[in-house]
């Protein structure tokens, strides 16, 4: 009954109170973000005035535009090899009833799933050699042609958005690329996303023995990054994650066209992009976009399954569920509900839950195993650090790691209104995970459409998705009641975009509600836009902080943009690569950024490696011979950082004596070279 019937019956205007209610629920919820993440404030407007100040001092560079070129291409025929990979396995593999959208947007994952696996393999046997790669590739792409080019002839783009979203599509995109295409800066890039394939290009192979546990993390996508280092440069690299923009917005738009039946799935797609670390992510050399597209695409092949029946469906499903895995510890929320599903569905036929059982979880398994096998070879542990710790972990590792005790615990305000937090920003550990604004502000029509008769009209997609990204909040909720580091936004980046076509479909639906004085689908649909636009105010904002432009047509060097970005880590580490002995052995500590020196650099992955010794060998004499004995010539330390973590207060990754620690410094290690107050360059007496 809407409002109009309601009025005629004579039935009194409760729902008005409560569209009362919700209005100001939504006012309130935008207010409290916006004054917590200002899209400009007087800090960044000073330093764009700086940037813009600098503006005319740009200069085009013929050299530097065909930079950014060649890394374009560079990304684009890797995208070409994989969609020519995945359209021989859809040939294979994919379903009788399968559309033309599915067919390029699936085939590229499979795809890029296919190739990353096979770069594993040549960097197993050793044959990580530039012109092997080059040569590998070469073959590869020409073994796609026979099924690109008809591919290429037949495909139909879809439905076209309006003007207005499709200008509003390419200034976004086009600030995100300019972006893309800058030197890594990002933390965990430089930590272990690049600097893991940068060593195993130097040594010409995947082997154990380093000192950084997120190398023995699932690692596929760093084998593309690996790839496009070898064959062009780490901007390239940066663009392999730049394209799954594409595909994650691409895989929204079919759960919400094909899976809950919308007209078209552009409102579900700009859902998405009003989410603003997509835009910060789409730049990064990290797995976060990919791992949020290959679970949706687990999902929506099992829609697919559940609405036509065909087991080629299911059998997608789980060769995703498998790169998600392959991607992220953190992927198994996804596959375990399906097959949680598959039993709930099938437990009165044994022998037909046994074959779809197996139809899962056999070629999950298949892609995801490589990962896990490989990290028992080299650590002892297939899910290594954790459970059974394994080479270089032990409990203390683990309490640094973790920090069990930290989070907020089981209190029943703080878990209410982690929504509201998490909206805010405040409490994220790692600073790139701002979701927006409107998931907190349409929550009440979640909680409405999930719990009442309003949702049971919904394809079955729509129960699939929320239940997902309750379960996915669910395990992200238990890790944050126990510990703070766990605390990340992005880590629920799958479960939004999830939420994305089913906000779309809500929003289609209010036109139930409308009253002829006021209408709620249409107040929405404004509240879609303000959002939108206000992120682009940030965006742009940010793009004219990073003045991407100043290198990206050449009037700014590479080595220019990594000292304005790092700072005297870059400076540091430059200089170390080029005054040190080439069999130097450099331990970073309280830093884990070590992309940038090109020496055997080792990074204090989570800033533990100096308590972690003294934990073990107690003195300082003792803590001196245990570095000799791992081969360790230099030091390089972070004085700033470990000042930080002193006010902190970070009882594991600070020195628990501190007058050993000086003693240390002062008998052991001589000062070669200090940049401001921040690092030290000290060498380890013999």
């Amino acid at each position: 009954m809407n409002f109009q019937q309601e009025r005629a019956n004579g039935q009194p205007g409760w729902r008005w109170a409560v569209v009362g209610v919700f209005i100001a629920w939504i006012f309130f919820s935008l207010g409290a973000y916006y004054v917590a993440q200002k899209p400009l404030d007087s800090a960044m407007l000073a330093v764009i005035g700086q940037q813009i100040g600098t503006w005319s001092e740009i200069s085009l560079s013929a050299t530097a535009v065909w930079r950014s070129f060649l890394d374009v291409l560079t990304a684009v025929y890797l995208l070409m090899i994989a969609l020519g990979l995945g359209l021989w396995l859809w040939r294979w593999l994919g379903p009788a009833d399968g559309r033309m959208a599915e067919a390029a947007l699936l085939s590229v994952g499979l795809g890029f799933g296919a190739l990353a696996l096979i770069v594993l393999l040549v960097g197993l046997v050793g044959w990580l050699t530039r012109p092997f790669l080059l040569g590998l590739s070469l073959l590869l792409a020409a073994a796609g042609l026979p099924v690109l080019l008809p591919f290429f002839r037949t495909i139909r783009l879809p439905k076209r958005p309006s003007p207005l979203i499709t200008l509003y599509l390419v200034v976004v995109v086009g600030l995100a690329l300019s972006v893309a295409l800058l030197p890594p800066t990002s933390w965990d890039s430089l930590s272990y996303h690049l600097r893991g394939p940068w060593l195993y290009l130097q040594a010409g192979r995947i082997y154990p023995g380093v000192d950084v546990f997120s190398l023995n993390n699932p690692f596929l996508l760093e084998m593309l990054f690996m790839l496009s280092m070898a064959l062009r440069s780490d901007s390239s690299a940066q663009l392999v994650h730049f394209f799954f923009l594409f595909l994650l917005g691409g895989q929204v738009y079919l759960l919400a066209v094909h899976g809950l039946r919308l007209k078209d799935g552009w409102t579900a797609v700009l859902l998405l992009f009003t989410v603003p670390m997509v835009w910060q992510l789409a730049a990064f050399t990290y797995n976060d976009l990919a791992l949020a597209f290959t679970i949706l695409a687990t999902l929506y092949a099992y829609v697919r399954w559940r609405e036509g029946g065909q087991s080629s469906w299911l059998l997608l499903s789980g060769l995703f569920s498998g790169l998600a895995m392959s991607l992220k510890y953190t992927s198994f929320v996804a596959p375990m509900l399906i097959g949680l599903l598959l039993i709930a569905g099938n437990w009165r036929q044994p022998r037909r839950l046994v074959r779809l059982l197996l139809l899962f979880a056999a070629p999950a398994l298949v892609v995801a195993l490589p990962w896990y096998i490989k990290n028992w070879a080299f650590t002892g542990n297939p899910v290594y650090p954790f459970v059974w710790h394994g080479r270089f972990w032990d409990e203390f590792r683990a309490n640094a790691h973790q920090n069990p005790g930290s989070g907020i615990g089981w209190n029943l305000w703080a878990i209410l209104t982690v929504p509201y937090t998490l909206t805010l920003g405040i409490a994220d550990a790692s600073g790139d995970g701002l979701i927006g604004p409107l998931f907190l502000a349409l929550l009440p029509l979640l909680l409405l459409y999930g719990l009442s008769r309003y949702g049971r009209r919904a394809p079955f997609a729509f129960r699939l998705l929320l239940l997902y990204a309750l379960a996915h909040y669910a395990v992200w909720l238990l890790g944050v009641i126990g510990s703070a580091p766990l605390w990340q936004g992005r880590l629920m980046l799958p479960a939004l975009a999830a939420l994305c076509p089913v906000l779309a479909w809500i929003l289609s639906d209010l036109s139930r509600f409308d009253h002829p004085q006021f209408s709620l689908q249409r107040f929405l649909n404004l509240l879609l836009a303000l959002v939108l636009l206000f992120g682009l105010v940030g965006q742009v904002g940010d793009w004219l902080r990073q003045n991407p432009l100043a290198y990206d047509v050449g009037s700014q060097t590479r080595a220019e943009y990594l000292t304005r970005t790092l700072g005297y880590v870059y400076l540091a580490s430059a200089e170390m690569s080029q005054t040190l002995p080439p069999d130097a052995v450099v331990q970073f500590l309280w830093e884990p950024r070590t992309y940038y020196c090109q020496l055997d650099c080792r990074g204090d992955h989570i800033l533990d490696k100096y308590t972690h010794l003294e934990f073990l060998h107690g003195d300082a004499d003792h803590i001196a011979q245990a570095l000799r004995d791992e081969g360790v010539t230099h030091l390089f330390i972070h004085n700033a950082g470990l000042n930080f973590l002193r006010e902190a207060q970070e009882s594991w990754v600070i020195p628990a004596d501190d007058a050993e620690y000086e003693r240390f410094l002062a008998q052991h290690t001589r000062l070669v070279r200090q940049w401001g107050e921040a690092y030290m360059l000290l060498e380890l007496a013999p």
